[in-house]
């Protein structure tokens, strides 16, 4: 009897939008003015979002709100994380000694220009992005926000937080 084999082309995820933002201030600056203007109550979560890569372990930021009457989860995260590290002794160097050196990681390495990002899994999609992305623009340290085509993102797997 010849095997049977099922292959699964595409995984079904949950629905979700993601906006990008372009900011200078701090992750929780940005969710206290994500609070105000929009009338969010975006936590910091206990643990940040873990991501391996190789030996090193990155860890990004992580807010969360969830609507109970709109049946909506708001994340809002980090898109860069900045590692401080020494540098090995160089020979070359003036000085003999270990050097500080600062390495960034990105959650979205294709979108490595975007500071922030926001996920929404919006079950009802009652929310508008347009409308969203309008307030969310009026807000003087936001330079832009935009919405994120799904099917260019390329790391889809760094964006389960669960």
């Amino acid at each position: 009897m010849p095997a049977h084999k099922l292959v699964l082309d595409e995984v079904f995820e949950q629905p979700y939008k993601l906006l990008a933002i372009h900011s200078s201030v701090e992750e929780f600056k940005l969710a206290y003015l994500l609070n105000k203007h929009i009338d969010l109550k975006l936590a910091r979560t206990p643990k940040d979002i873990d991501l391996h890569k190789g030996k090193e372990s990155i860890l990004f930021a992580h807010f969360i709100y969830e609507d109970l009457q709109k049946y909506c989860t708001y994340h809002l995260v980090n898109n860069v994380a900045r590692q401080e590290g020494r540098s090995g002794s160089d020979l070359d160097s003036l000085f003999f000694g270990d050097q500080l050196a600062v390495k960034k990681s990105f959650l979205l390495p294709e979108f490595k220009q975007v500071d922030f990002l926001v996920k929404i899994e919006d079950e009802l999609d009652a929310i508008s992005t347009k409308m969203l992305i309008s307030r969310i623009l009026e807000i003087p340290q936001v330079s832009t926000a935009y919405a994120i085509d799904f099917h260019r993102i390329k790391t889809k797997e760094n964006l389960i937080f669960d």
